[in-house]
């Protein structure tokens, strides 16, 4: 791929990421304080389709983001990309579905439990990354 298209490329996709993540974390915002000036109920776009469209947008990026790195690069940015942008909207999108398809409002706490592992494996991911040696630097040893 070009470094000028895929530079492009990774341009509309920050920019649609920043697009969807303000409304989401509104949303967020509206369901933890509800008088708060930020937070807002009446956002364009159900906020279980952006969780499941910041997730997308995020695997997007992070992939266009590790061509050509190294082993040790490419889990850093997978890591950081399930910590940040992807654990918390993935982990409402699911626990809201789940509660769509059980039919029970309570439901909808399984993301208490889905946010934790989903993070914890974005942090493991990362310590991989930090840790792991380079092959090349290990064979350059030997």
């Amino acid at each position: 791929m070009n470094k000028k298209l895929r530079i492009v490329i990774l341009a509309v996709l920050f920019i649609l990421l920043i697009l969807f993540v303000v409304p989401w974390l509104r949303f967020a915002t509206f369901i933890i304080i509800p008088y708060s000036s930020f937070g807002k109920q009446d956002i364009m776009i159900s906020p279980l389709y952006l969780g499941y469209l910041i997730t997308f947008l995020t695997i997007s990026i992070a992939s266009l983001l590790s061509i050509g790195k190294s082993k040790k690069a490419k889990y850093k940015i997978w890591g950081i990309a399930i910590m940040l942008p992807i654990a918390l909207p993935l982990a409402y999108s699911i626990g809201i579905t789940y509660s769509l398809i059980v039919g029970n409002p309570w439901a909808t706490m399984l993301l208490l439990y889905a946010f934790p592992i989903i993070f914890i494996i974005g942090i493991i991911i990362l310590l991989v990354g930090i840790f792991n040696k380079d092959q090349a630097k290990q064979s350059a040893q030997l």
